[in-house]
C-alpha cells in the first residue's frame, strides 16, 4: 500500500519536472484549504458545505493542454490531506482533466473529472480478539481508489494570480467492504492559484 503511494507521488513529481534543458517553465500552482464531509451533493449547507468541520489542505499543479481566448483544457497533479475526526487521516494523490471558460476578464467557471488514490489511516486504535485476548491491530492504513467531479468559480486578482471556490464530489472505493463499500465525499475548497517557475539547467 505504501509502495503504491510512493510510486504515484514519484510519478507525479517526475511529470512535473519534465521540461526541456536550459529552459524556464511557469505553471499555475493551486493551494487550497478545504472541508471534507461524507455527504452526497445537495445534502450539505447550501448544498456544498458539511458540518462538523473535517479540515484538509491541497496543493497541485495545472498543465495546460489547449488554450484559446476564452477557454482552456488542462490536466492537474494533486496532493491532498484531510482529517476526519474519529474515522481516518486521508492522504490523496490524484489527477483531474479540466475545462475552464472565461466569463469576463475577471471571472471564470470550470469543471473537472478526476481519478486517484487515497491512503486512509485510522484515526482511532483498533483491536482484534486473538485466543481470548485483545491485541492492537497494525495501523499502516488502507489503499483505496477515488473518482469524482469538481465544479469551480474563479476570480483573477492579478496576472497569473487567481482566487477560487470549488465543490468537489468523489467516491472512496472500497471503504468498508462488509457494509459501506462505496463512501461518498463532498469537499468545499477555498484557495489561490499563483505562478510556479521551474528552472531546468543543462
Amino acid at each position: 500500500m505504501k509502495l503504491r503511494l510512493l510510486l504515484m507521488v514519484g510519478l507525479a513529481l517526475y511529470w512535473c519536472s519534465q521540461t526541456d534543458a536550459q529552459t524556464t517553465k511557469t505553471y499555475p500552482l493551486e493551494i487550497s484549504i478545504f472541508n471534507n464531509a461524507t455527504l452526497l451533493p445537495g445534502a450539505a449547507k447550501l448544498g456544498v458545505f458539511g458540518w462538523p468541520i473535517h479540515p484538509g489542505l491541497r496543493a497541485g499543479i495545472l498543465f495546460p493542454l489547449k488554450q484559446r481566448e476564452k477557454r482552456t483544457w488542462f490536466l492537474t497533479a494533486q496532493l491532498a490531506y484531510h482529517y476526519h475526526q474519529y474515522v481516518h487521516h486521508g492522504l490523496q494523490v490524484y489527477s483531474d482533466l479540466g475545462y475552464r471558460h472565461n466569463l469576463s476578464q475577471k471571472f471564470d467557471i470550470e469543471g473537472r473529472l478526476g481519478l486517484g488514490y487515497l491512503h486512509a489511516i485510522s484515526a482511532v486504535p483498533s483491536f482484534e480478539l486473538v485466543e481470548g485476548n485483545y491485541q492492537k491491530r497494525s495501523n499502516s492504513g488502507r489503499a483505496q481508489a477515488t473518482g469524482g467531479a469538481t465544479l469551480g468559480l474563479g476570480y483573477q486578482i492579478a496576472p497569473d494570480w487567481r482566487l477560487f471556490l470549488q465543490t468537489q464530489f468523489y467516491l472512496q472505493i472500497p471503504f468498508v467492504r462488509e457494509y459501506v463499500p462505496i463512501l461518498p465525499n463532498l469537499a468545499f475548497h477555498t484557495g489561490v492559484q499563483l505562478p510556479l517557475t521551474i528552472n531546468k539547467g543543462s
